[in-house]
């Protein structure tokens, strides 16, 4: 109850402070919610939960729970109109370019999740589909029940499904399966997502993720010059209001001709082979090469990273059905105790892990250490140790138990574990010290 009144009082002088204009009220009250839950003010400093086909009411309901558990940020399913049937990829098979769909609930339950989020500083991420429309089950087809708007022959590429995803061609300017792929070089395709994404803005998303980016072509890279190149992302992204303040990430899947030089120069993007390596380290129980940002041949800076241990596609896939628990824990633990990098933790269907202590106590981490360097090490080769600054630790270790002596910028004192495992950790002189639980996570600052 102290806790409570103490808060309404520092509201309450926040709000005395300043003069009664809607805006800067609703600021203040937005920095008090974020103080209050210890939740960065920027996507890119916390962690994202990937409520994956949650009805937005059922995210609105649980938003305390959200911003007690340390996630500053929600990820929701396509907004847009999408094509009947309870399987999941007709998520990803749209109608239309308006907001709410059956499965997920209507615009004024969207705005009304987006108005509440603010309270608890919690920003609202769209999944935004604006490569295809959906299709009737042949090649290029569209599906007869999307906006009569996007029934026009010319709004589409027509040049089948793409074969070879080493050609920058193929990939951008053919279907991918049988989806038809939209003429993305047109302005007027443009305006019409340009006004979806606007509207997305105004109702309170706080930022998007754009899933198939790479099949939509950029101007510059491997596009340069080709007969496939164009304005989209320019045009687009120069277009939404309030960009400085949103947080943009594509689907950017490794490959010979992903372009991601030039994406990477958008914003972030989905740096899926390192949720493969975290998957193959924790199987394996030997953490040693999980230091850089793998995409395809080449490495990619944590600061242009948007990282996952699995998304849906992996799930949905089978990829990473048989990983237990446990097993996502630690991977988990690992990747969101790094620097720089933007975690986003998928959220299985009936998922209760999101609330685990452990979980929680990393997520904390991340948030407390935004802005902190790290120092990675290997004490052995199931055991990884991850420094911020010198203010905190995260220690996974997927083997058995063991005494810990490693160098550390820590300073010193004596440590407890935060987590759900009884470990205390000693710092003295630049030498972290202490016996280590097998299969356990250690997170203190």
């Amino acid at each position: 109850m102290k806790r409570r009144q103490k808060l309404y009082a520092i509201i309450l002088t926040l709000v005395l402070a300043v003069s009664f204009t809607p805006n800067v009220i609703s600021n203040q009250f937005l920095i008090v919610s974020q103080a209050a839950y210890g939740l960065p003010a920027k996507t890119d400093d916390g962690v994202i939960f990937h409520a994956y086909m949650w009805k937005f009411a059922d995210i609105q309901s649980n938003l305390k729970a959200f911003a007690d558990a340390g996630y500053n940020s929600i990820q929701v399913s396509p907004v847009q109109g999408i094509k009947p049937g309870k399987d999941w990829y007709m998520f990803y098979q749209p109608c239309n370019y308006r907001i709410g769909n059956p499965r997920l609930g209507d615009e004024n339950a969207f705005k009304s999740l987006c108005a509440e989020a603010d309270k608890y500083g919690i920003k609202i991420i769209v999944d935004a589909v604006l490569n295809h429309v959906a299709d009737n089950g042949n090649d290029g087809q569209w599906y007869d029940g999307i906006d009569s708007s996007l029934k026009r022959s010319d709004f589409y590429h027509n040049q089948g499904s793409c074969k070879d995803y080493t050609n920058r061609n193929d990939v951008t300017q053919k279907n991918v399966g049988n989806l038809p792929d939209l003429a993305t070089q047109r302005h007027d395709v443009q305006d019409m997502q340009i006004s979806f994404l606007n509207n997305c803005i105004a109702d309170g998303a706080d930022g998007f993720r754009f899933d198939a980016a790479k099949h939509i072509e950029t101007n510059r890279g491997e596009d340069s010059g080709q007969s496939c190149a164009g304005d989209y992302w320019d045009r687009v992204l120069g277009s939404l209001n309030n960009k400085n303040k949103l947080y943009l990430y594509g689907e950017v899947l490794p490959d010979k001709a992903d372009n991601d030089e030039v994406y990477r120069s958008y914003f972030d993007i989905t740096a899926h082979g390192y949720g493969g390596d975290l998957r193959n380290a924790v199987f394996n129980k030997d953490l040693t090469n999980l230091m850089n940002i793998k995409h395809y041949d080449h490495n990619i800076s944590p600061k242009e990273a948007l990282c996952y241990l699995e998304n849906h596609d992996d799930y949905e896939h089978g990829v990473t059905t048989n990983m237990t628990e446990w097993q996502r824990k630690m991977g988990w633990s690992i990747l969101n105790a790094r620097a720089q990098l933007t975690p986003l933790y998928f959220a299985r269907p009936n998922d209760t892990l999101w609330k685990d202590k452990d979980l929680v106590a990393v997520n904390k981490f991340h948030n407390a250490m935004a802005g902190q360097n790290e120092y990675l090490r290997y004490p052995r080769k199931e055991a990884m140790v991850i420094d911020r600054g010198n203010t905190g630790s995260v220690i996974v270790n997927v083997g058995d138990g063991f005494h810990l002596d490693t160098p550390t910028n820590l300073k010193d004192g004596t440590y407890a574990n935060k987590g759900n495992a009884s470990c205390t950790v000693r710092v003295s002189g630049g030498r972290m010290t202490g016996n280590i639980p097998g299969g356990s996570v250690v997170v203190f600052y």
